[in-house]
């Protein structure tokens, strides 16, 4: 076989015709190519690429791809395809998925239906139906039926396959059975080419991975597209955006991150095909947005949801099982703190104000490191009346003598927290003063004549409210 170099090959291309033309530094007749995409060709003694339709229809010629050779995309496109490869003669067993029945391919891709089990276990083994492959209904065309094989003396696999040297020989050969006649198959064999090209629903299929996603989820898009002629092209879109081209391909698969901006309701995925023959083929599929927030993925907790006027009260937003890349706390609608940097916890405190009954909400906002945001659950804060502070005053003795001194002890609490205590005399003269809501403890002078004391134990809740409480003692 002549080998004809790169440098020399565009400029014969024009000019030769029916000559194997070389793509890169040495490529011949019989070689396997292939360029940027994944197909792998056949480049055949006619100067045209030959299309595997399936790996089943490439390993029965080749263990692997080993020998393929790369050439550029301008280089694999100047060259003509020239049709389907078909089966290796004897390797398999073949079917259609629209018929049960069983055939053993031929020289020159002539199918022979096997007439019995019996005539199948003889020429394949007992695990004959191990080794039977199905057919699509669109690559069937690609094959000519011949008569049946009622015997075993009709047919020697290892002969045909020893026949098939190569692909272009099998091309080449003419059926070395008659054809047959009065064989019938679904779907008919036909090799006519529309005039005008059509497109029906089952030529072409879309598959979703899930019809219904929430922003930010990984969809992946499947379609499939037959022709009797190849296929060119499949192209796949969702929301009018390209995702995925495929040539040379039945198949094509796609994945697109849905937008977290998403301002529809649903979005359109489409899938766009065109055959070798011109046939053009369109499906489409619906995607709907999932808005729904799941609230159980965000906590909220309010330390009082009861206050006084003028109370504050603190708000804790966290998200333990989210990816968090912000949280945002609002207070009547308003956002009132970000907490930011992938904190999964976040905090804020303020003061109430407002009439008796008056109620103020509080609810969480976090949204992940992919756009999705997801809601708390919505807490009410109340503000009720204000109590006054429970005080306690002791003295260290009731009752005691001229000349003797008692300490007096002010204790106080209140759910608002203590702002001040005090200790008063009986005409409630301020006799000490102490911030906070520790016990407050004030030491008298010696009591130099008798009769009876009253002291006063005064306390301030953080909220202004007072509350005060009395002791006696009797200096005797």
């Amino acid at each position: 076989m002549r080998t004809i170099p790169l440098f020399i090959a565009c400029a014969l291309l024009s000019a030769a015709v029916g000559v194997p033309q070389a793509r890169a530094a040495s490529i011949n007749a019989g070689d396997l190519i292939k360029a940027s995409g994944p197909a792998v060709y056949y480049y055949s003694s006619n100067g045209k690429r030959l299309v595997f339709p399936t790996e089943k229809t490439f390993k029965t010629w080749y263990a692997d791809f080993s020998t393929v050779k790369t050439i550029t995309d301008t280089e694999l496109s100047s060259i003509m395809l020239g049709g389907n490869v078909t089966y290796k003669p004897g390797v398999k067993l073949v079917k259609i998925t629209t018929d049960p029945k069983v055939y053993a391919v031929s020289t020159g891709g002539v199918l022979r239906h096997i007439g019995s089990e019996q005539v199948a276990s003889a020429l394949y083994g007992p695990d004959w139906n191990k080794k039977v492959d199905d057919i699509p209904d669109a690559f069937f065309v690609n094959y000519k039926l011949g008569s049946a094989i009622n015997s075993t003396g009709e047919f020697t696999p290892s002969s045909v396959t020893a026949l098939a040297t190569s692909i272009d020989a099998d091309k080449a050969a003419m059926p070395v059975t008659p054809p047959c006649t009065t064989c019938q198959v679904t779907p008919p064999a036909t090799t006519t080419t529309p005039t005008t090209p059509t497109a029906t629903s089952t030529d072409a299929t879309l598959t979703l991975d899930k019809t219904k996603v929430k922003p930010g989820d990984m969809l992946t898009l499947t379609a499939n597209a037959y022709d009797a002629t190849g296929m060119q092209e499949i192209k796949i879109f969702y929301d009018n955006q390209l995702v995925n081209s495929c040539n040379y391909a039945t198949v094509c698969t796609g994945s697109v991150v849905v937008p977290v901006t998403a301002d529809k309701d649903t979005y359109e995925a489409r899938l766009e095909g065109k055959a070798m023959g011109g046939n053009i083929y369109t499906k489409t599929a619906t995607v709907t947005l999932d808005k729904t927030v799941d609230t159980n993925l965000v906590n909220i907790r309010v330390d009082q949801s009861t206050i006084r006027n003028g109370q504050s009260t603190g708000v804790t937003v966290d998200a333990p099982n989210v990816a968090v890349y912000r949280i945002d706390i609002y207070i009547d609608g308003s956002a009132v703190k970000v907490c930011q940097s992938g904190l999964r916890l976040c905090q804020w405190s303020q003061i109430y104000s407002g009439a008796i009954g008056a109620t103020h909400t509080a609810y969480g906002l976090v949204t992940d490191t992919v756009g999705r945001k997801y809601n708390s659950e919505t807490k009410t804060i109340t503000i009720a009346a204000n109590d006054t502070p429970w005080v306690n005053i002791q003295a260290g003795k009731s009752t005691l003598n001229v000349n003797e001194n008692v300490d007096v002890t002010v204790t106080a609490s209140d759910e608002n927290g203590i702002q001040s205590i005090d200790v008063l005399d009986g005409s409630k003269n301020l006799l000490k003063h102490c911030e906070g809501a520790a016990a407050c403890t004030f030491y008298t002078a010696p009591f130099a004549q008798k009769g009876t004391f009253t002291f006063y134990g005064r306390a301030k809740d953080l909220l202004g409210a007072t509350g005060e409480q009395s002791v006696s003692v009797t200096v005797q």
